[in-house]
C-alpha cells in the first residue's frame, strides 16, 4: 500500500513531538513518499530531519497558516493517494490502510479522516452539533466533514475539488474543504479507526488565535451560506461583546476584544496572523 501513498506533515515549532510522529510514519509506511512542510520554525526542526531522516524530503516554507503548508505539500505529492496530517498525530500499524480501504470501497468519496482519540482515550470533541457523526458508527459514513489534523485524499479527485483556501489561517479549513468537495458532488468519509491525536501542539497562546478562529467561521458562512451570514455575524458581535467582560480569563477576553474590533469591523479575506 504505501507504494501507493504520499504522506505530508505539517510542523511549526514541534521537534518534541516530531521525533515520535516521524519514527512511527518510517515504522509502518516505509516506502511511502514523506513529505515534511515545516512552517518557519526556530527550533531546529529542519535540520534535525534532514539528519535523522534522509528519506524525508524538507519544504520549508513561510508561515501562512495550515491551509497553505498543506497545499505546499499537496503540490509535491507524487502518488495517487495522499494523507495530510499534523506531527502531533500518532499513526499506528493499519491506521492508513483502513482509510485507503474506505475510500477504495466508496469510488465517489474524495476525502477520509479517521475518529481522533486523545491521549485521555476519549474522542476528541468536534463540538455538540458532530457528536452525532459518532453514533452507531461500525462503518464509513458519509458526513459533513473531518478533522484536518488527519485526512486521506484521493489525488485524482484533488483535480477537481483543489487544496485548501489558504484566506483561512487557522481553523476553519477543513470544513471549508470538505464543503467544498460535497458541493462538487464528491462524499466525505468518516471511518471508525482511533487515531491518537495530542492536540493544540503548535497552538500558542495569543489572542490572535481565537480571533482567528472567528473570522474563519464568518469567512466560512459568508462564502457558503449567505443567507444566513447577516444574523451569524450580528451573534459573533454579541457573544464577544458579552465575554470581552465576562470570560475569567484575560487572553481570551484580548481575543474577545480583537473579535469586536478587527473581525467585526474589518476585512474577513485578511488573517489576523501572523
Amino acid at each position: 500500500m504505501s507504494k501507493d501513498l504520499t504522506i505530508v506533515i505539517v510542523s511549526h515549532n514541534t521537534l518534541h513531538i516530531l521525533r515520535k510522529c516521524l519514527r512511527r510514519v518510517e515504522a509502518y509506511y516505509p516506502e511511502a513518499e514523506k513529505i515534511l512542510v515545516d512552517t518557519a520554525s526556530s527550533d531546529g526542526s529542519p535540520d534535525w530531519v534532514r539528519a535523522h531522516h534522509p528519506d524525508v524530503r524538507v519544504l520549508e516554507v513561510p508561515n501562512r497558516g495550515y491551509a497553505f503548508a498543506v497545499d505546499r505539500g499537496l503540490e509535491a505529492a507524487s502518488r495517487p493517494w495522499v494523507v495530510e496530517m499534523n506531527s502531533d498525530i500518532y499513526l499506528n500499524a493499519g491506521d492508513l490502510e483502513v482509510l485507503q480501504q474506505a475510500l477504495e470501497e466508496h469510488p465517489q468519496a474524495a476525502l477520509a479522516g479517521p475518529t481522533l482519540q486523545t491521549p485521555a482515550g476519549q474522542l476528541q470533541s468536534l463540538g455538540p452539533f458532530y457528536a452525532p457523526n459518532y453514533w452507531r458508527l461500525h462503518g464509513p459514513r458519509a458526513v459533513g466533514w473531518i478533522s484536518g489534523a488527519l485526512i486521506m485524499a484521493r489525488k485524482a479527485a484533488l483535480a477537481e475539488i483543489g487544496g485548501m483556501d489558504e484566506r483561512f489561517f487557522f481553523y476553519n479549513e477543513d470544513l471549508e474543504w470538505c464543503t467544498r468537495a460535497r458541493r462538487k458532488g464528491w462524499q466525505v468519509l468518516l471511518v471508525p479507526r482511533r487515531v491518537l491525536h495530542l492536540g493544540g501542539s503548535s497552538t500558542p497562546s495569543d489572542p490572535r488565535f481565537l480571533a482567528e478562529g472567528y473570522r474563519g467561521g464568518l469567512l466560512y458562512t459568508r462564502e457558503y451560506y449567505p443567507a444566513l451570514h447577516g444574523l451569524h455575524r450580528k451573534a459573533v458581535w454579541l457573544e464577544a461583546h458579552l465575554r470581552r467582560w465576562l470570560d475569567p480569563n484575560p487572553t481570551r477576553r484580548a481575543s474577545y476584544r480583537l473579535i469586536l474590533n478587527e473581525v467585526c469591523k474589518g476585512s474577513l479575506d485578511r488573517p489576523l496572523l501572523p
